[in-house]
């Protein structure tokens, strides 16, 4: 990772939260939680990349100081996970996602959700779309696709492939529409009430 691509990630991260001022990433970085796990997640990551013993050590000091945050606000997401741009947590607590998922642009997670992986011959993590919206206590899991554009509902457990623009619902997860693109855009920045 380069890091210009590691700024862009963390611009986007930031935008999906507000407009930004002067002083706002500053401020977000302090005093907001969803900011604060995604900006070391991104500069962690991106130290990852690097071989230099400067880069290693500064990567142990990022580590350590993701590791409180993780306690602090009960997101467990290990550095180097591949998450696109735009990733945010309106609230958070009680969040855990596999290091081997995948994850696409302006994903939305909700407390209490998890995105986690089974082993076996059939195992692995998921994948997820882009605009995808994971509501309060839905769990993900196992070697499945999740496409763009889709709504996952309160407690939803998908072990399933879902396909693109889908709202999912139920234990377990079942389409009940397919007017995903109508949800997201909700939780996208560019939505004007």
């Amino acid at each position: 990772m380069k890091w210009k691509e590691c700024k862009n990630l963390i611009s986007s991260d930031l935008e999906r939260l507000t407009y930004i001022n002067k002083w706002g990433g500053v401020k977000y970085l302090l005093f907001n939680a969803s900011f604060r796990i995604t900006f070391w997640l991104r500069i962690g990551s991106y130290l990852m990349t690097k071989r230099n013993i400067m880069a290693k050590f500064c990567l142990k000091c990022v580590h350590l100081i993701h590791k409180h945050n993780q306690y602090l606000t009960g997101i467990q997401i290990g550095i180097g996970t591949k998450i696109g741009k735009g990733l945010t947590f309106p609230h958070y607590s009680c969040i855990v996602i596999n290091g081997g998922a995948i994850i696409g642009d302006n994903c939305t997670i909700y407390h209490g959700v998890t995105i986690g992986s089974v082993r076996g011959p059939k195992g692995g993590a998921p994948r997820i779309g882009n605009n995808v919206v994971i509501a309060s206590g839905a769990k993900v899991i196992g070697n499945i696709t999740i496409g763009n554009n889709v709504m996952i509902g309160s407690g939803t457990i998908v072990v399933t492939d879902i396909p693109n623009n889908s709202v999912v619902v139920g234990n377990p997860g079942r389409v009940i529409s397919e007017k995903g693109v109508e949800h997201t855009k909700y939780y996208s920045k560019d939505y004007d009430s």
